[in-house]
C-alpha cells in the first residue's frame, strides 16, 4: 500500500510537470508561429523550442509524456495514449523543421549568390539548379510543417482540456492551477482557466480551493492551506467542515512557529466543532501529538506559570480527544 502511494505521488508530480511544460510549449509555439507569419522566424529561435539534447521545452514535454504514459505502472486510458502520440508527432515535425530553417537561413543566401553569377560550366549550372530544388523543397516543407504543427497544437489543446477529466479532484494539479493562475489565464484565457478548475473539482469553482487546501495541508504547507480554505469559505460561509480545517491549519502553523498559546486556542476551536463535524482519527492523533509535545515542555524552557497553564490546557484537550467516539475508518479530510 505504501509503495502504491509513493508511486501515485511521483505520478502526480510528473503530471504537474507535464502540464507546466505543455502550457509553456503552446505559449512558445504561438509566439514562433506569429514570427513565421511575419517572416521573422529565425533558426536561433526555433532551436530554443526544440532539440534532441534535453535543452528545449518541447523535448522536456515529450520526455514527460513518455514517462507518464509509456513507462507508467498505472493503466493508461485511450485519451492519454492519443495525447502522448500527438505530442510526439509535434516533436518529430518540429525537429524536421529545424533542418528546413537551417537550410533556408544558412545555405539559401549562398545559393542565391551563386545563382546571380554566370556559371563557369554546364556542370556548375547543373549543381546550382539542384541547389535551387533543395531550397524550394525546404520552403515548401517549412510552410507545410508549420501548418501541420499549428493544427496539431490546436488539437492537443482540445485534448488537454478533455484529458483533465481523467484527473478529477487531483489536489496537486489543482494547486498548480491556483499558483499559476495569472500565467495560465494569459495562455488560455480566464474562462478556459475556470473551465479547467471546474473540470478538476466539480461545478463549484470554490471546491477547487478546498481540494487545494487539503493537498497543502497534507504537505504541511499550513499557511498555504489556510489561504486556500479561506478562499473556499467565501462561497461556503456556513460550512463547519471548512471552519474546522481553517482552525486546524492555524493551530498547526502556530505550533510549528512555537506560538503554543495560539496553537492550543485553535485546537480548542477545532474540538468545539466536534458535535457538527466528524473528526478523522488521523486528525485526532495530530491534535493529541501536538498537546503531548507541549506537555513535555520543550528542552531549555522553564516551568513558569504560563507554561504550567499551557500544560494544563494541553492535558484538557487530550482528555477531550480521548473521550470522543471513534470516527469511521474511511473518513477523509475533506468530509465534514
Amino acid at each position: 500500500m505504501e509503495d502504491h502511494e509513493i508511486a501515485q505521488r511521483k505520478r502526480d508530480r510528473l503530471l504537474v510537470d507535464t502540464v507546466r511544460h505543455f502550457l509553456l510549449v503552446n505559449h512558445n509555439f504561438g509566439q514562433l508561429y506569429g514570427q513565421y507569419q511575419r517572416g521573422s522566424l529565425h533558426f536561433r529561435d526555433w532551436i530554443k523550442f526544440v532539440d534532441d539534447r534535453g535543452e528545449s521545452v518541447l523535448f522536456n514535454l515529450k520526455e514527460n509524456t513518455q514517462q507518464l504514459y509509456q513507462q507508467s505502472p498505472f493503466p493508461i486510458t485511450e485519451k492519454e495514449q492519443i495525447f502522448d502520440l500527438t505530442i510526439r508527432s509535434i516533436f518529430h515535425l518540429a525537429m524536421k523543421l529545424r533542418e528546413d530553417l537551417y537550410t533556408l537561413e544558412i545555405f539559401a543566401p549562398r545559393y542565391a549568390e551563386l545563382n546571380r553569377k554566370p556559371p563557369d560550366s554546364a556542370e556548375q549550372k547543373s549543381l546550382i539548379d539542384k541547389f535551387q530544388v533543395i531550397i524550394s523543397r525546404a520552403e515548401t516543407s517549412l510552410r507545410d510543417g508549420m501548418e501541420e504543427i499549428a493544427g496539431l497544437a490546436q488539437d492537443s489543446f482540445r485534448q488537454f482540456r478533455e484529458l483533465l477529466s481523467e484527473y478529477c479532484r487531483n489536489g496537486l494539479l489543482i494547486r498548480f492551477f491556483i499558483e499559476e493562475e495569472d500565467s495560465i489565464k494569459k495562455a488560455m484565457g480566464a474562462e478556459a482557466f475556470n473551465e479547467c478548475l471546474r473540470t478538476l473539482s466539480g461545478a463549484d469553482v470554490s471546491e477547487a480551493y478546498r481540494l487545494a487546501g487539503e493537498s497543502y495541508f497534507q504537505s504541511a504547507f499550513f499557511d498555504r492551506a489556510l489561504k486556500a480554505f479561506d478562499r473556499a469559505l467565501v462561497k461556503n460561509k456556513e460550512d463547519e467542515g471548512l471552519h474546522f480545517k481553517i482552525y486546524l491549519s492555524q493551530g498547526m502553523g502556530y505550533f510549528f512557529s512555537f506560538a503554543f498559546p495560539e496553537a492550543l486556542n485553535c485546537l480548542e476551536k477545532c474540538l468545539a466543532l466536534s458535535g457538527k463535524v466528524k473528526i478523522a482519527e488521523k486528525h485526532k492523533d495530530m491534535i493529541r501529538r501536538v498537546c503531548q509535545k507541549i506537555q513535555e515542555d520543550f528542552p531549555g524552557r522553564r516551568k513558569s506559570d504560563l507554561h504550567r497553564g499551557l500544560i494544563q490546557k494541553a492535558r484538557s484537550i487530550c482528555r477531550k480527544v480521548e473521550e470522543m467516539p471513534p470516527a469511521p475508518s474511511n473518513l477523509q479530510f475533506n468530509q465534514s
